[in-house]
């Protein structure tokens, strides 16, 4: 391994609006203690809300313009954080499931049990108009980030499985149809078709997809997973005890993909919200009324949780 000048991805997972605005606090302690900018990573992987911050920095926005986006400070800034990512709530979803054929996927032991429930659920009926503007601002319409190794991930939703979107071999893509495909949250926001399949969030496979990177040439994969947490909270609402379930069931899924990391012989750096951070979540990760605490907090958090991040690796 090379520890001189070390060759690093960088993968940024789910987590809607709450884990978007914990990454960029995450990401902005990052390039100071490891004196290093984002955008240099050789290999970017992003999901779902990762996949926006990945694709945003892959076109060459740095990490400080998402950070002053996220306080409100950025005159360049086009995203309104109040309306641009819905409410609390989403639309009412279309009577129709996602993507049925998960669930016989499952059945054939092809796909997990989380992307079959995915599968089950309502189509949903979000505009995602926003989120194609904000990346066609940055990439021309049609267009790939000039970063050569941007991945986004997303879910098909015919095979269940997992597509990097700008990897060698994956089904060539717009930008803008990658992303809003790798937000597509079941019963939230629509399926994106490219080339006549249907693709969801890639969080419903893997919240962070870093056991891709096993076999590729880079030293260092900085992990960062807003939907994991080896340090729970114990709260007492039933619909937070829901939520951390779900964390639960894919903290298990990072931690394997981190261990098959570390025996390709890659070193981890591995950030993931604690407890402090879970209870600026609450429930709902896409509730956007929660984004300016959970920034806050995450900012207060970043130095210690960083620096023991990299004290760990």
């Amino acid at each position: 391994m090379n520890t001189t000048n070390p060759k690093r991805a960088l993968v940024l997972g789910c987590g809607g609006v709450a884990g978007g605005a914990w990454t960029i606090a995450m990401l902005a302690e990052l390039e100071k203690q490891l004196n290093w900018d984002a955008r240099k990573a050789d290999v970017l992987v992003g999901t779902s809300a990762g996949a926006v911050i990945a694709a945003l920095l892959g076109a060459g926005t740095p990490v400080s313009a998402l950070l002053a986006c996220q306080h409100g400070t950025s005159k360049q800034c086009q995203w309104n954080h109040d309306t641009d990512t819905g409410g609390a709530l989403p639309p009412w979803p279309a009577a129709q499931f996602t993507g049925s054929r998960l669930m016989t996927r499952a059945l054939q032991g092809k796909a997990s049990a989380l992307t079959a429930i995915s599968g089950l659920l309502p189509t949903g009926q979000f505009n995602m108009a926003p989120f194609r503007a904000l990346i066609n601002q940055v990439v021309p319409t049609g267009n790939w980030v000039p970063h050569p190794a941007t991945w986004i991930m997303a879910v098909d939703t015919d095979s269940g499985e997992r597509v990097a979107f700008g990897k060698e071999f994956a089904p060539a893509a717009a930008l803008s149809d990658a992303v809003c495909a790798s937000y597509g949250v079941p019963a939230w926001c629509p399926p994106v078709d490219i080339n006549g399949h249907r693709y969801i969030d890639g969080g419903v496979a893997s919240p962070t997809s870093a056991d891709l990177l096993t076999h590729q040439p880079v030293d260092e994969v900085i992990l960062l997973a807003p939907m994991a947490s080896r340090q729970p909270d114990r709260p007492l609402s039933p619909l937070k005890l829901a939520e951390r379930q779900i964390r639960r069931y894919m903290t298990a899924i990072v931690d394997r993909e981190e261990k098959q990391l570390k025996a390709a012989g890659k070193r981890v750096i591995r950030v993931e919200p604690g407890a402090s951070d879970l209870t600026a979540f609450g429930y709902n990760m896409m509730d956007p009324s929660r984004r300016q605490s959970v920034l806050t907090r995450a900012l207060l958090n970043a130095p210690e949780a960083v620096a023991a991040a990299i004290a760990a690796a």
